[in-house]
């Protein structure tokens, strides 16, 4: 019954998912062991011993495969990945045992007429390859580290190809040198796990000890060492994992027909992150990988994006901006990009709206938008003065009421909102001295191109917009006004639901002062001048935290770009992002973080998650 329902559940729309989740969800580590358990039941054995890949390391990449597909890139032959297969087994046949990765690619060099000078180059770019998607369970790590603690003795095996100097050199990258007192690999001893010859091997070399094994594989790791009297228990691997996550289902069609940058893409996100631990919750409990795996994706592709544009004057606009000008600069660094000239540009939807008021009617208008608080909150924060009138309103819905209380001071009003034109301007002079000849590009989350249109109203000049996404109601002030999407809707409708879940980006994407009111005139110029939000220190620290997954995940996709260019696809892209907010995946402890204040729209303080009906 479990499997029929598993078939329909994947063809269901994500909304509907929720109502069948408790049948369908099967918590394979319900009955979990942590790293303690396991320490205390070693303590009846003699030995413990592990697999290797998917067991104590995993590679950055979905399927072991793909990474013949990704050199296949390198070298930019298609057919490689069959070539390369086809040598390993011609190897194993001509040669009758289980071959190394010298003997493969001397196959491969006779099977393709490469010469050896060739040959060498492609077995290299093949280890290169391999150390660079290798890392680390971090929890084996540490459950070796308290073995040997214990002074057990710990060997390693493994059906593998590559040669013992390459598997030592990968362990001790990745954090398990001095960890382990002996390891067998295949290819050296020509005893292989799933044929069964190398637990006969490790019964004779110790015939007397009590064995205990740990790995991935349902078969040669967990029951056929048991035919030989050994022990074993099942280490789940970061793939078994996701395939038993509520985000699978969603993700199930796209992952299948994966790019090779969409499996480094997984395999950084899930392997890596995620459920690199095997004693862990199928959730995101932590900050740091939901960053790393929600925000980390989007924004990394949004700014290569810019980048591509090779624009000039990019106007990272506030408050988002003040993380994007940044993330800009980081990887513009790490990838030796040349930075185009860029300003951190402040604008607020209050401070381009009061700024772009040419007549009484354009203050009215102001009453169509979105607010919740009270009139006098409202008048003071988009024209700095002072009412009497203290009521509470919600807008567009009670427009009449506040029209009349507008109309009683619509002459101040006007002379305030004179003052902060004029402010604006100079600043935006002082800022780009040559801005009326400089084609200037805005840059932002989107959604409908607002403060673009505020801009090019205020400066009567075309404003190119670079945008993440878009909404259904796009401004232009001109017709022939540029705005580009990077998830444009009018692609795919399924784009709608990044800005549906665009507050979870926004969060982040902040600065460390209130949001911009207006700017004023000094004896040393012009000033902005901010509302009164101030970051606690509990919000400092989470913005931390998810500033430097993104810029983590800059560095893991830097190593790849030797090799491809790295590109997901933007429907995984977005599958992921939606399927993590909508599948439930997401802990209590993560959604608490994601309090912020918008004093334009509301005078509270909310959660991100409350509002998007995924708390």
């Amino acid at each position: 019954m479990k499997k029929i329902l598993k078939k329909i559940f994947r063809k269901l729309p994500l909304s509907f998912r929720k109502r069948i989740k408790k049948v369908l969800k099967k918590n394979i580590n319900k009955d979990k062991l942590t790293i303690n358990d396991i320490v205390k039941t070693s303590k009846k054995y003699d030995i413990i011993s592990f697999d290797i890949f998917d067991t104590l390391i995993t590679r950055c990449i979905y399927e072991p495969d793909d990474a013949f597909k990704v050199l296949g890139k390198l070298v930019q032959d298609e057919k490689f990945i069959e070539k390369r297969k086809k040598a390993e087994q011609q190897a194993r046949e001509k040669l009758g045992h289980d071959v190394n990765l010298d003997e493969i690619y001397d196959e491969y060099m006779l099977e393709n007429n490469l010469s050896k000078e060739e040959t060498s180059i492609l077995k290299n770019n093949e280890i290169k390859l391999e150390k660079d998607l290798l890392v680390p369970r971090k929890d084996m790590c540490s459950l070796l580290k308290e073995l040997k603690k214990k002074n057990k003795k710990v060997i390693l095996v493994s059906d593998m190809y590559l040669t013992k100097k390459v598997i030592v050199d990968i362990l001790n990258n990745c954090g398990y040198k001095d960890l382990y007192d002996a390891l067998y690999l295949s290819c050296d001893i020509n005893k292989r796990k799933d044929l069964k010859t190398m637990w006969t091997f490790l019964k004779k070399i110790y015939p007397k000890e009590k064995i205990l094994h740990l790995g991935d594989n349902d078969l040669s790791d967990v029951q056929y060492p048991k035919e030989f009297g050994i022990d074993t228990l099942k280490i789940y691997s970061s793939k078994e994992l996701l395939s038993e996550c509520s985000l699978y289902p969603s993700l199930e069609v796209l992952i299948n027909d994966r790019t090779s940058s969409d499996s480094i893409l997984l395999g950084l996100i899930f392997n890596n992150k995620i459920f690199n631990s095997p004693f862990a919750d199928l959730s995101i409990d932590s900050l740091e990988n939901f960053a790393y795996s929600f925000h980390a994706p989007i924004i990394t592709e949004f700014l290569k994006f810019v980048i591509d544009s090779e624009k000039n004057n990019l106007l990272f606009l506030a408050r988002e901006g003040y993380y994007f000008c940044k993330l800009y600069r980081e990887f513009c660094r790490l990838n030796k990009i040349e930075e185009k000239e860029h300003y951190y540009f402040l604008a607020s939807r209050k401070a381009t709206n009061t700024a772009v008021i040419f007549d009484e009617n354009d203050v009215y208008k102001l009453l169509n938008n979105d607010y919740n608080g009270s009139i006098h909150n409202f008048v003071s924060k988009n024209f700095n003065i002072d009412i009497e009138e203290t009521y509470e309103m919600t807008l567009p819905q009670d427009y009449d009421k506040a029209y009349a209380t507008i109309k009683k001071y619509i002459k101040e009003i006007m002379k305030s909102v004179k003052n902060e034109k004029k402010c604006y301007i100079k600043y935006i002079k002082e800022l780009i001295p040559n801005y009326k000849k400089e084609e200037l590009n805005v840059v932002d989350l989107g959604y409908s191109g607002s403060i673009q249109y505020n801009l090019s109203k205020l400066l009567d000049k075309h404003i190119i917009g670079y945008y993440l996404t878009n909404s259904d109601s796009v401004k232009k002030y001109y017709s022939d006004s540029k705005l580009n999407f990077y998830f444009d809707i009018a692609d795919d409708k399924e784009y709608e639901k990044i800005y549906h879940y665009s507050l979870i980006l926004e969060y982040f994407l902040t600065a460390p002062y209130g949001q911009l009111q207006r700017f004023i005139e000094t004896k040393k110029g012009i000033k902005p001048k901010y509302n009164d939000e101030i970051l606690d220190d509990a919000k400092k620290a989470s913005l931390k935290v998810i500033y430097n997954s993104i810029t983590e995940y800059f560095k893991d996709i830097n190593r790849f770009e030797k090799y491809l260019q790295y590109y997901p696809s933007k429907k995984l892209l977005c599958r992921i992002y939606v399927a993590m907010v909508e599948s439930g995946i997401i802990s209590m402890t993560v959604k608490d973080k994601f309090d912020f204040t918008d004093a334009y729209c509301s005078d509270s303080v909310r959660n991100v998650f409350k509002i998007i009906s995924r708390y």
